[in-house]
């Protein structure tokens, strides 16, 4: 890992930074980054296609909302197989529980 000092540069609306030509290599074909913001600083990795919807930071909030809610009105709750339309059973076919 090697430490870098950039400079922050007006780019329309927003603000740009130039990244290091060694970075953008060695992520290779894509185009883009994930961007972490933490209270310490600002993260970039590249995208890659193993990132998907668990990786959003606001996706725990969502479960952890959808979980709240189901415990608040369990009467609306509904069994899976009576709300998916025939489109789900295609897309899941041959797909296990145990699967990721």
């Amino acid at each position: 890992m090697s430490v870098m000092v950039r400079r922050l540069f007006k780019h329309g609306g927003s603000y740009a930074l130039d990244v290091p030509m060694d970075f953008v290599k060695r992520i290779g074909a894509t185009t883009e980054v994930i961007l972490e913001s933490t209270p310490r600083g600002l993260n970039v990795h590249p995208k890659t296609e193993l990132d998907n919807i668990e990786s959003d930071p606001l996706f725990a909030e969502f479960v952890n909302a959808l979980a709240v809610d189901a415990m608040k009105h369990p009467e609306k709750l509904r069994e899976a197989k009576k709300v998916w339309d025939k489109e789900w059973g295609v897309l899941l076919k041959g797909v296990t529980a145990d699967e990721e």
